[in-house]
């Protein structure tokens, strides 16, 4: 039975990122079915009551006809989609004055991009795409620098802090800091925000307040809702520097509390299952042993020696003065100890023996 049941860990363990892959898979067939069944009823009562309302100018205007009404709303709703509105088209609002435009770019650069604003000319579209080609790798240079020089102050300090004072192992310390940070980054960026527009802005509820919140830190940025459409000029700029600076601290944040959730160790742990083992721990053999055995040694490379043939120490002689000469047990000698009595012409040839034993071999 343990075999039976070691066998299945190791087939889970080797096949884990085949059954992420098809559990991703399900999880987005999963969201297109929800979505659909919540979403298409509503649909369908809106088309229904625009069908009726049309109907119903129709029957009051006689005069009008329905391929004039058709083309005047296509060429409004495309005006719309191009972030000009129509129904204001007597007002003096810009979409490209600088706040506008600052708006604009930050949204762009951080590829948030709700949508609502969009260059109308080509030389704007040619400007936009090298633009992004130099200012999206800039950004994301920029928040990843941020990031690390943050991570330290923010994760590695607190955490050893938790450690020293509170006498907690690396693990539990690290989970708790993580915790206490997503909750704080939770209230800060997006509860708190969420009240706020809630009460700037009138027809807001507070789900549609926290919606928007977390379409924007997320980088999705739907264009469904906009604070400042329906406050005058002064009010939007300023809604729109806010939202601006929103969204560059808040993306710095997030990056720093997703970085700190990426260095725990259980997070560590579940992908390292999902990655896949490796074939060390197929095999049974730890990192250690690999690096013993000889295969992992290439063709060119020679074995180094990492201690000497010989070494000198004062230890084992008699007279602190007086050294010890070493050799390791390769050659099978003792320690010769260099002391004043000892002679050291023995170990020297003596040309005299050589030529009398020579002499009477002959």
């Amino acid at each position: 039975m343990a075999v039976l049941a070691d066998k299945a860990l190791t087939f889970l363990r080797v096949h884990a990122f085949i059954f992420l892959m098809v559990a991703y898979g399900l999880f987005i067939v999963m969201g297109a079915v929800v979505l659909m069944v919540l979403e298409q009823p509503e649909e369908n009562l809106l088309v229904q009551e625009v069908r009726e309302l049309k109907a119903r100018f129709l029957a009051d205007n006689p005069c009008v006809e329905e391929r004039s009404l058709d083309g005047l709303l296509m060429d409004v709703l495309s005006a719309s989609k191009r972030g000009v509105a129509a129904l204001q088209a007597d007002s003096d609002e810009c979409n490209f004055d600088f706040t506008s435009s600052l708006f604009f770019v930050i949204t762009f650069l951080t590829t948030t991009g709700y949508g609502t604003t969009v260059p109308l000319s080509d030389e704007g579209r040619v400007f936009c795409v090298v633009y992004c080609l130099v200012g999206i790798p800039l950004t994301m240079l920029l928040l990843s620098c941020l990031t690390h020089a943050l991570l330290p102050r923010v994760t590695h300090t607190p955490i050893q802090n938790l450690q020293l004072f509170w006498g907690l192992s690396r693990s539990h310390a690290a989970l708790l800091h993580c915790s206490i940070l997503g909750f704080c980054t939770a209230a800060l960026f997006f509860l708190l925000p969420a009240a706020a527009l809630c009460l700037l802005e009138d027809d807001w509820t507070y789900l549609e307040s926290l919606y928007f919140c977390f379409i924007s830190l997320s980088t999705t940025g739907l264009g469904d809702y906009l604070p400042g459409k329906i406050q005058n000029q002064a009010v939007r700029q300023g809604l729109e520097f806010v939202t601006s600076c929103y969204l560059l601290l808040g993306l710095i944040v997030l990056l720093v509390v997703l970085e700190s959730f990426w260095e725990l160790q259980q997070f560590q742990a579940v992908l390292r299952f999902f990655s896949g083992p490796r074939l060390s721990e197929l095999n049974g053999l730890s990192l250690d042993e690999l690096v013993l055995t000889g295969d992992m040694t290439g063709p060119e490379e020679e074995p180094q020696y990492t201690l000497p043939i010989s070494t000198i120490s004062p230890a084992f002689s008699d007279s602190p003065a007086t050294p010890t000469i070493e050799l390791l047990p390769v050659f099978g000698l003792p320690s010769i100890p260099a002391s004043k009595d000892y002679d050291h012409s023995s170990l020297r040839p003596n040309p005299t023996s050589d030529l009398c034993h020579s002499t009477s071999s002959n």
